[in-house]
């Protein structure tokens, strides 16, 4: 195949990816924001709050490096003055030619009271269920009552 349509086919088929990604991240981002306001909660694409390195911080799995946050559903938890979210996490696991790119829900709670650390442990839902079915998860492990808004 000379050079020119061999270009061509590669920028085309890197311009389809490019379209079927951001068309997937925009179906999750919607269906996690009509998760969000059935638990009247509420939902942000981005790291608004900057979760990011904070979580990283504290992050339960070793070894896991480019953590990044996103997809954040927040809300007040049933404890005065804490914020509970809930959170998709990427992060890269493996030394030299064995890594792989994990995706995972995970939660924590913001205390913004005195005293104390300000974040809780962060609890990591299982990575075999699809990331909707995560979420749900961990809402249950922390008794899906009293969290989000009055």
């Amino acid at each position: 195949m000379p050079p020119v349509p061999l270009l061509l086919l590669l920028v085309a088929i890197t311009a389809l990816a490019s379209v079927a990604a951001a068309w997937v991240r925009r179906v999750r981002s919607a269906r996690l924001a009509t998760l969000a306001a059935s638990w009247e909660m509420n939902f942000t694409p981005i790291d608004r709050f900057q979760l990011t390195r904070s979580i990283a911080a504290r992050f339960p799995t070793p070894g896991a490096a480019d953590i990044v946050v996103r997809d954040l559903v927040y809300g007040p938890d049933a404890a005065a003055g804490s914020l509970r979210y809930f959170f998709t996490v990427e992060y890269t696991l493996g030394i030299l030619r064995t890594k792989r790119r994990w995706i995972s829900a995970g939660t924590l709670v913001e205390r913004t009271g005195d005293g104390g650390e300000r974040f809780s442990t962060i609890t990591l839902a299982p990575t075999h269920r699809p990331l909707l079915e995560q979420y749900e998860w961990l809402r249950e492990q922390q008794g899906g009552e009293g969290v989000g808004l009055p």
